[in-house]
C-alpha cells in the first residue's frame, strides 16, 4: 500500500490530508484521513476517492454543505496532484491548477436560479 501526504486549504487554513493508494478490484482507491480532528469527523464515512479508468471520481452528501466543501477541495487538489481530471457526481473537475473556491465546484452551486430582478447583496 502506497502512502503520501496532500496539503490542501479549508476556510483559509492550511491542513494535511494522508492519502493511502490501494487497489480493489482493478480500481485504485485513494482512502483520505484529514490530520485534523474535526475535519477528519466531518468527513467520516465518505472519504474515499476512485481513480476509473485515468479520472478520479468522487461522490459527495448533497445534504452536508460542510462535508461536500471540504470533499471537494480535496479532490480538486489530488487532481491537481495526479494531473488528472475529476468528476464528483458526474460533473468534471478539469485536472491541473484550479482555484480552491468549493462553490465553482460544486454542480448544485452552479445551478442555483437566480431571478433576474433579484437584490444585489
Amino acid at each position: 500500500m502506497k502512502k503520501f501526504n496532500l496539503s490542501f486549504d479549508f476556510r483559509g487554513c492550511q491542513y494535511v490530508a494522508a492519502i493511502r493508494v490501494r487497489q480493489n478490484a482493478g480500481i485504485t482507491e485513494f482512502a483520505i484521513t484529514v490530520l485534523n480532528w474535526r475535519l477528519e469527523r466531518l468527513l467520516y464515512s465518505n472519504h474515499i476517492i476512485k481513480e476509473v479508468d485515468a479520472t478520479l471520481q468522487a461522490n459527495v452528501l448533497e445534504e452536508n454543505h460542510e462535508q461536500t466543501e471540504l470533499k471537494l477541495i480535496i479532490v480538486a487538489r489530488l487532481a491537481e496532484y495526479l494531473k488528472e481530471p475529476a468528476f464528483v457526481n458526474e460533473e468534471c473537475l478539469l485536472g491541473g491548477p484550479q482555484t480552491e473556491n468549493w462553490e465553482t465546484f460544486h454542480p448544485l452551486a452552479r445551478h442555483v436560479h437566480v431571478p433576474h430582478n433579484a437584490p444585489a447583496y
